[in-house]
């Protein structure tokens, strides 16, 4: 029998939107397996995107053993409420219980849930692999192609392994057309460790310099892209010199910088960060800064010139907004292209403390 869990609240008010749903980050959790007798718990973070506020009316459990809570009753415009359901985990075997959350105004309620197995003992492996994804781990979660040229078709690794005991399809979701994947094996076996092969086309990346892209590994039939199974992808591709003689190139421009690694401490959560390096060209011809770009949005960049006379030098002004920093997975760093063939793609590295 369905239940209550907490009763209708304050009564009609003009202010609240009406026709309107909260955007939910996942519809349903997938928690894995639970001890038999401990409570388990899922979160699911419900945004208001409507100009107006939204009110929970109640929220419904598909039964007794479920509980359910939500930070708020009124999830402001532009603002989230997290709502925890709380399973008993008293029944052995696969589970899926559900809630039902009505919203001021609307008829039909969203549903919420989460999905598991009890067991009496946990099925338990051993692995080095640092990222954890809740059924699976992986050696690494971001991929990286560095220095590529027009025509090259790097690979990259990711080492994977099944932590749960039955059989796992590892599929990434949102491949871009210059990325394919190979899963060895196909199906991993409950423990089994196996290998995500991706392979980077040059030929079918936009443009050079940094492009940047995010992929899904999905861990269970039917799971959608979120944060969590999000694996950010960065390529740097090279412009080519291939056309210039011996001469040039030994008249060419030098890009030389005061520092690679800018390690910017005194992290506060408001106030931003400033940084400043110098680049220099220690070349015969002028130097030109064709791109400048960065990883992340809390990075911010000024750069004076882009254009440095031979035995000149620059600077490029660097910001920093801490706060910004959770946001992504990608590690925040800034990219120079530029006409110097010894260096073309020049990385600094931003170093937080």
């Amino acid at each position: 029998m369905i239940r209550t869990l907490f009763t209708f609240l304050s009564s009609f008010s003009v202010l609240f939107a009406f026709g309107a749903f909260p955007v939910v980050d996942q519809e349903i959790r997938h928690v894995g397996e639970v001890l038999w007798q401990e409570p388990c718990t899922a979160q699911f973070t419900l945004t208001n995107k409507d100009k107006t506020p939204m009110r929970i009316v109640s929220l419904r459990a598909s039964c007794g053993c479920l509980q359910a809570k939500a930070s708020a009753e009124v999830i402001p415009s532009g603002g989230s409420a997290t709502v925890t359901l709380t399973y008993d985990a008293r029944q052995m075997g696969t589970f899926r219980k559900e809630v039902a959350v009505y919203i001021q105004g609307e008829k039909t309620p969203l549903w919420l849930a989460m999905e598991g197995r009890v067991v009496r003992e946990r099925f338990t492996v051993d692995t080095d692999l640092p990222v954890d994804m809740g059924n699976v781990r992986l050696s690494t979660g971001s991929i990286e192609f560095e220095q590529v040229n027009r025509g090259d078709r790097p690979v990259a690794e990711i080492e994977i392994v099944n932590a749960e005991r039955g059989n796992y399809k590892p599929s990434l979701m949102h491949l871009p057309s210059y990325l394919t994947a190979e899963y060895v094996p196909e199906v991993l076996r409950g423990g089994e460790r196996g290998i995500i092969r991706l392979t980077l086309d040059s030929e079918l990346l936009p443009d050079y310099g940094l492009n940047q892209t995010s992929i899904y590994l999905s861990r269970y039939p039917g799971e959608r892209v979120s944060d969590d199974n999000e694996l950010p992808v960065s390529a740097v591709m090279l412009p080519s010199f291939s056309h210039l003689s011996g001469s040039q190139l030994s008249r060419a421009p030098r890009m030389q910088l005061s520092e690679e690694n800018v390690v910017m401490e005194g992290i506060d959560l408001k106030k931003k960060l400033k940084a400043v390096v110098v680049i220099s060209n220690v070349g015969e011809s002028p130097l030109s800064i064709k791109q400048l770009q960065v990883s992340h949005r809390s990075v911010g960049v000024a750069l004076a010139n882009r254009t440095i006379a031979p035995g000149s030098s620059t600077k490029l002004k660097i910001t920093l907004t801490p706060s910004m920093l959770k946001t992504s997975k990608v590690r925040p760093r800034i990219l120079l292209i530029s006409d110097d063939p010894a260096h073309a793609a020049q990385i600094i590295n931003i170093i937080p403390k």
